[in-house]
Order: C-alpha cells, then sequence, then structure tokens
C-alpha cells in the first residue's frame, strides 16, 4: 500500500500539477477569508473566529478533492499501466488504499498550512480572549471526515470514467448532489420527522453539527459507514475492472 502511495506522491510532487492545485487552493481560501469584502472575511464577522473558514470549505473541496483524484484510475487507464498495476503481487486493497492514503496525506498538508488563520486570529484577538480550542477540534474532525467522504467517492468515479475530465465532473456533482440536495429536498415536506429523515441523508446536517462543536455518535457513524462503504465498492471496481 505504502509503495503505491509513494509512486503517487512522487507525481504530484514532481510536476507542476500537484502545486498548482493545492496553491490554487489556498490562495482563494485566504482571499476570501481576509481580503474579499464577502460575508465569509473573518474580520466581517465581529465574533473573530473561524467559523467562516469552516462554512466555506466544503464549496472549496468539492472541487478541490475531485481535482487531486481524477487522474488516479484515469490516468492509468490512459497510460495503459493500469493493466500492469493489477498484475502485480498487490491486493485490491492496497491498490485503492494507497491512492487513498497518498491524497490523505495531500490533504492533511493542505489543513496544517491552514493553521496560519489561527495563528492571525489569535494575534488579533485581545490577550483576556480565546478561540475555544474544543470546538477547533471538533470543527476540523468533521472537515477531515468531510474531505475523506469526498475522497472516496472520487476514487469510485475515477475508477469508473477513463476520462479525467469526465471523473472530475461527475465526482464534483456527486459531491456537490450528496451534499446539498437532501437539505433541499426535505424543506418541502411540513411533517418534522419527514423532514429530519431526508436531510439527515445527506451529509451537510452532520457536517454542520460537527463544525459547531456538537459531536454526536450518528454523526460519527454516518461518515464512517458511508466511507467503509465507498471504499469496500471501490475495491470491487477494481476486481470488475480486472476480470474484464
Amino acid at each position: 500500500m505504502w509503495s503505491i502511495a509513494k509512486r503517487e506522491l512522487f507525481f504530484y510532487f514532481s510536476n507542476i500539477t500537484g502545486y498548482l492545485v493545492i496553491g490554487s487552493y489556498l490562495i482563494l481560501n485566504t482571499l476570501l477569508l481576509w481580503f474579499f469584502d464577502t460575508p465569509y472575511q473573518l474580520l466581517n464577522t465581529g465574533f473573530l473566529d473561524l467559523s467562516p473558514f469552516f462554512e466555506i470549505s466544503p464549496w472549496l473541496f468539492i472541487f478541490l478533492i475531485p481535482a487531486l483524484s481524477m487522474r488516479s484510475f484515469s490516468e492509468e487507464y490512459t497510460s495503459g499501466t493500469f493493466e500492469i498495476l493489477i498484475t502485480k503481487p498487490l491486493r485490491h486493497l492496497d491498490i485503492f488504499g494507497g491512492k487513498f492514503l497518498a491524497i490523505v496525506l495531500i490533504i492533511f498538508i493542505i489543513l496544517l498550512s491552514t493553521s496560519i488563520n489561527f495563528i492571525a486570529l489569535q494575534a488579533l484577538i485581545e490577550s483576556q480572549s480565546k478561540i475555544d480550542l474544543g470546538r477547533l477540534v471538533s470543527c476540523y474532525f468533521g472537515l477531515i471526515l468531510l474531505c475523506f467522504l469526498f475522497l472516496s467517492i472520487s476514487l469510485c468515479c475515477s475508477i469508473l470514467f477513463r476520462n479525467q475530465i469526465s471523473s472530475f465532473l461527475v465526482a464534483v456533482l456527486t459531491c456537490y448532489t450528496h451534499y446539498f440536495i437532501w437539505d433541499f429536498i426535505a424543506v418541502s415536506f411540513s411533517l418534522p420527522w419527514l423532514y429530519k429523515f431526508i436531510s439527515d441523508l445527506g451529509i451537510q446536517t452532520h457536517y454542520l453539527n460537527l463544525s459547531r462543536g456538537i459531536i454526536r455518535l450518528e454523526d460519527i457513524i454516518y461518515f464512517f459507514g458511508l466511507i467503509v462503504i465507498l471504499f469496500t465498492l471501490g475495491i470491487e471496481l477494481i476486481k470488475k475492472e480486472q476480470s474484464k
């Protein structure tokens, strides 16, 4: 698994692609949070906390993670190396898990770099005021789970589509739909229990709970359950491709 991950990391950081995607995210994130006059600007909220960062992050990661993942398997098909890869003494778990692990490491690098926002806010607020670290940990935990779920979806799309652009577009559409569409459908129902049931099918409700510092077992089970299901689906899709 680690050999696949190292191979992927070498690709991302041996050419401009990885730096371009990561750099674009960090520049856009910084502009929205500090420079552009938008509701997400940290200085406009009046509270000087990182809530705007966690509000805007799903929008940015909906595009970032499919951009990082679109070549994972699609490029293997295009270059003809997928057939070579599956003939090596590697388990299907190693292949999918290695590519998953490589992008996870990149995501952690990105999230670590966003800690500059926390440092900057700490420097701005008064000495007797402090950012709630417990809530901050819960927010980052929710964001990490969200990224893992988007990554699982994006890798499955990369297996299903041999074209990188198609893989990217379908992954973006799937992540966007699963994040937003369920709440959109839920508001059309007046029954509270039905609204809650449909809303709970989507990612947004569970992510927002964690981003408010509310750690509930059902939210954690939701994320881990979907990640495991999609991870298993990705392995099965590789097996199916091998059998063709």
